[in-house]
């Protein structure tokens, strides 16, 4: 940031040096004002285009460990669709959510063999929660999430 400030500054300094050599010999300040901003925004402009030699720093990545603040605010605003339906996004957290606690239980959320004990265990509204891509409502995640949060983290299924 200092870097940005200190190219900006430098174009800043002929800007003011134009207007006052224009003002100086004989052009009325409101056209010496004007001539030094002209000056100034065009050279901003050419640094912007040209791209100054900035400092790169390499942009920090977002925490992926499961409940950071990152984590809660995009799981927030996922759950905010149309209409009160669901996004795309938010239905895909929904299904990584279950995945993760389905395998504590040896479970696959996409292995048919498994479909049928998941079912059973989770209820016909949770399963279709899950498995569909569309019109899913608020209420049915806070239904599926307390029905996934209701089974033991650990265990053998028994298909």
């Amino acid at each position: 940031m200092k870097a940005l400030a200190r190219t900006a500054g430098g174009a800043v300094v002929p800007a003011v040096l134009i207007g006052g050599a224009l003002w100086f010999f004989g052009v009325t300040w409101p056209f010496a004002v004007a001539a030094a901003a002209l000056f100034l925004a065009g050279t901003l402009a050419w640094l912007a285009h040209t791209g100054a030699a900035l400092p790169l720093y390499p942009e920090a990545d977002a925490d992926p460990r499961p409940g950071t603040r990152f984590e809660l605010v995009q799981t927030a605003w996922s759950l905010r669709g149309r209409h009160g339906e669901i996004t795309d996004a938010g239905l895909k957290r929904l299904r990584g959510f279950a995945r993760r606690r389905l395998a504590r239980r040896g479970w696959d959320l996409d292995d048919p063999a498994d479909a049928g004990a998941v079912r059973g265990a989770l209820g016909d509204r949770a399963w279709t929660t899950l498995m569909r891509n569309d019109g899913v409502r608020l209420s049915d995640v806070e239904h599926c999430l307390s029905m996934l949060e209701s089974l033991p983290k650990t265990g053998e299924h028994s298909s």
